[in-house]
């Protein structure tokens, strides 16, 4: 299929560098963008976005240079509206360090380093001023195990396989980069080869001595997480509620928490307060007890004390105005 690219140079010239923003926001949720963009600029914007699919692999490359913070959100919203549930591996392509958060961990990626994110998670991706990534999307199928995946790598700075990950780094800028349009079998076998090195950079662990009989791995702590986040609105989630789902008893909820160095309150608080943030920074107009609400807080001076804590400001200071 041919390569998709739009620009903000397609908007009139004429316009304010916030408006010129704004609209290009909207207009990639207008096209059917994942995700939610905040863009805090007054003098200077240009941003810029291709997408090109290839068999089930789709890549995509975003630039922007603005004078203020640019922020690349999947929020709970984006999360309810579209049901993506494919793993993503993000590369700094730009001279400015990026911010990226997802579950309770957060990182700083230089340029050309790359991390993986789960899209069916909230997850927030910032920089201070001007960015440029590269995305590659990938369908779970392709991956053994994604599920611990993801919990052992996502939101980190990938360190292994430096070869396999250079040769994803170039190509991915070489095919983004191609002028002709691909007939199908290229298409294909372009997409199988980024699936293939993507498989082998996201690999956990490697083979087992022969005479070492494999362990057969964890999965729960990663169902247990997303069926938190499926449920963290409801204001008294218990963890007996989550378990009943599982199949699991509440202390053995609270048992795999344990083993993974965490508890059922931390987990539920951090997804709460994620969500808060994520609707902060993507513009929502709500009054913040509506917001803390939604999110399933009881208690307006509870979600305070906690978002104060765990971001160093206010919900006032934190939200982003459209």
């Amino acid at each position: 299929m041919p390569k998709f690219h739009f620009t903000s140079d397609q908007l009139p010239s004429a316009l304010p560098a916030r408006m010129r923003a704004k609209l290009w926001a909207e207009s990639m949720d207008a096209i059917g963008s994942s995700f939610e963009m905040g863009i805090v600029t007054s003098r200077k914007f240009h941003g810029e976005v291709s997408v090109l699919q290839l068999g089930r692999i789709q890549l995509g490359s975003a630039k922007t240079v603005a004078d203020g913070a640019v922020n690349v959100l999947r929020s709970e919203a984006k999360l309810r509206q579209d049901n993506d549930d494919r793993i993503m591996i993000l590369i700094n392509r730009g001279e400015t360090p990026m911010s990226v958060r997802q579950f309770n961990r957060k990182i700083e990626l230089k340029r050309d380093d790359m991390t993986v994110l789960a899209m069916d998670m909230p997850s927030e991706c910032a920089t201070p001023q001007s960015g440029h990534s590269h995305v590659i999307l990938l369908p779970r199928e392709i991956l053994p195990q994604p599920g611990r995946m993801l919990e052992t790598l996502s939101a980190t700075r990938l360190k292994t396989h430096r070869a396999a990950q250079l040769l994803l780094s170039q190509n991915v800028q070489q095919l983004l980069g191609a002028e002709e349009e691909f007939d199908a079998p290229l298409e294909i076998a372009s997409g199988e080869y980024i699936a293939q090195l993507a498989t082998t950079i996201l690999q956990t662990q490697g083979p087992q001595p022969a005479k070492q009989p494999a362990k057969k791995p964890d999965t729960r702590i990663a169902d247990i997480r997303k069926q938190i986040s499926r449920s963290y609105r409801v204001p008294d989630l218990k963890p007996g509620t989550v378990g009943e789902r599982l199949g699991l008893s509440a202390r053995s909820v609270q048992h795999v928490l344990s083993q993974n160095g965490t508890t059922f309150s931390d987990e539920l608080m951090a997804m709460r307060l994620e969500a808060a943030f994520g609707m902060l920074r993507s513009g929502a107009t709500d009054p913040i007890a509506d917001i803390a609400f939604k999110c399933g807080f009881s208690d307006l001076s509870t979600f305070h004390r906690a978002f104060r804590a765990r971001y160093g400001k206010t919900p006032n200071a934190a939200r982003v105005a459209k």
